[in-house]
């Protein structure tokens, strides 16, 4: 049983609108919610769940009047009723009741906060991402709710249900919490009322990878060998290698245009980065010769498999080399990291290693403290080496006296 996409549905309705049987698809993401096709070929949106010691099935609407986002958020909401014992089109009839005296429910608003704030304020790929968490986690859990009527409760439930990708779950209730917030600004919910505020979160594990010198090398060999044979494109290959050579931000090194470069100052000079400024990218000789090496095609240093479009998916190239090296285990973001622990380790400070990284807040580059310690305690062990070598000439020469 997949999960329903409109795909999926075209294709189900392609092969059985015209069957004179009576078919049905259920949605793997929300059980019980299906797509029903009927003798006659009338296509229905459906929900069924038990109630007790009896099923329970009612219609939603008919496909493709209704679309899936909206079916799907309404049967959440129905199959909750049903199973709580509740009269799911009496339930339904109090929601619209609410609606229609201007109450607008979280998908209504969600479409609102998408438009007016959303897109055009926001990056393309915070945009994407949030469209995403929209369509697929809040609509279909919390969607038909009013959201004057979201309490805390809710929310809790909600976060709950994400307990197995709690880094996941957590994030997704910080974009639920932002749409109450809008909520508020544009006055659907009463100030400080925010249901999402002062949740407590899943405990994430912090996961830090630096690479070793050598495993550096074995990421090196594992991008060329990919790119030998075919598997990763020879732009793809050097948006990796710019990645370990600059510590730049992957979404940074596709977003760069061969304009940006400032070959006599050795950097790359973009006008927006992830922290809303821009960013310079300094580049070293290895990096340099990066550039040379890679023929032009279009705007983007970077290029996408359409001319002047950047490449779409570094992390999907990285995921492919790091089988040759041996490095599953290494995100692309890792080698951001591990440039950072390399600069660490030969006693760059921190305050440098937060310029090079383009940190806005200096909390940020402090993950790097510990490594920057370990740096100090190898030159504290030179020093007293030295010093031990100092003491030992001068007792020898005592003696010799």
């Amino acid at each position: 049983m997949p999960k329903l996409t409109n795909e999926i549905i075209e294709r189900f309705v392609a092969d059985h609108a015209t069957a004179g049987v009576d078919r049905a698809i259920f949605d793997s993401s929300v059980p019980g919610f299906g797509l029903r096709v009927t003798a006659k070929g009338k296509l229905l949106w459906i929900a069924r769940a038990r109630s007790g010691d009896h099923r329970v099935k009612i219609s939603l609407g008919s496909y493709p009047e209704k679309k899936l986002s909206a079916a799907r958020a309404e049967a959440h909401a129905a199959l909750q009723d049903i199973r709580e014992g509740k009269d799911p089109r009496a339930e339904k009839a109090i929601r619209r009741a609410a609606i229609e005296a201007g109450k607008a429910t979280v998908g209504d608003l969600a479409d609102r906060w998408l438009a007016e704030y959303v897109r055009p304020k926001l990056k393309p790929r915070t945009i994407s991402d949030y469209e995403r968490i929209i369509e697929d986690r809040i609509k279909p859990r919390l969607g038909a709710v009013a959201v004057a009527s979201v309490t805390k409760a809710d929310v809790i439930s909600f976060h709950a249900s994400m307990a197995n990708t709690p880094r996941r779950g957590n994030y997704v209730v910080a974009t639920f919490r932002a749409l109450m917030t809008f909520a508020e600004d544009v006055g659907l919910r009463p100030p400080h009322s925010n249901p999402a505020k002062k949740l407590k979160m899943f405990r994430q594990g912090v996961r830090e990878r630096f690479l070793s010198e050598d495993e550096i090398g074995k990421a090196a060999d594992a991008i060329a060998k990919a790119e030998a044979d075919g598997k990763v494109g020879p732009h793809a290959a050097a948006g990796l290698r710019l990645a370990l050579f600059t510590g730049a931000r992957s979404g940074e090194i596709t977003a760069a245009k061969w304009s940006h470069v400032d070959w006599s100052r050795k950097l790359i000079r973009l006008p927006d980065s992830k922290t809303n400024e821009a960013r310079t990218i300094h580049l070293s000789e290895a990096a340099i010769a990066v550039l040379n090496e890679l023929p032009r095609v279009g705007v983007f240093i970077i290029a996408g498999r359409y001319k002047d479009e950047p490449h779409q998916n570094l992390s999907r190239a990285w995921i492919i080399a790091r089988e040759y090296g041996g490095l599953q285990d290494v995100r692309l973001h890792d080698l951001r990291h591990s440039y950072a622990s390399l600069a660490a380790g030969r006693g760059v400070s921190l305050q440098m290693i937060g310029k090079l990284l383009g940190h806005k807040v200096h909390a940020t580059t402090m993950r790097y403290a510990h490594l920057a310690r370990d740096a100090v305690a190898d030159v504290n062990d030179e020093l007293g080496a030295a010093m031990q070598a100092a003491i030992t000439k001068s007792k020898t020469v005592d003696t010799h006296d």
